[in-house]
């Protein structure tokens, strides 16, 4: 796949799944072959460069994805800190 194909479909894809929180971790490994981590600031990098399609996302979906990045990064993040106190 085209570099530009992937990141208009890494796009697609987080669009469709903004309502769920933005989609499983083995829907994101089977789609793209990355961890969420890897694909949380991939999406991240491409909204805040306004990358490809995200150059024309409407705002408020710019801002919702953007949120949903965060969340899910810091989620990993705590769940990792979480890990090594058990």
């Amino acid at each position: 796949m085209h570099e530009t194909d992937n990141t208009n479909y890494m796009l697609t894809f987080a669009r469709r799944w903004r309502h769920w929180g933005g989609g499983s971790g083995e829907d994101i490994l089977v789609e793209f072959g990355l961890s969420q981590r890897e694909y949380f600031r991939k999406l991240l990098s491409l909204l805040d460069q306004r990358i490809g399609a995200a150059a024309d996302l409407p705002l408020p979906i710019r801002q919702q994805l953007t949120q949903i990045c965060h969340l899910r990064l810091r989620d990993r993040r705590a769940q990792r800190g979480q890990d090594r106190t058990i």
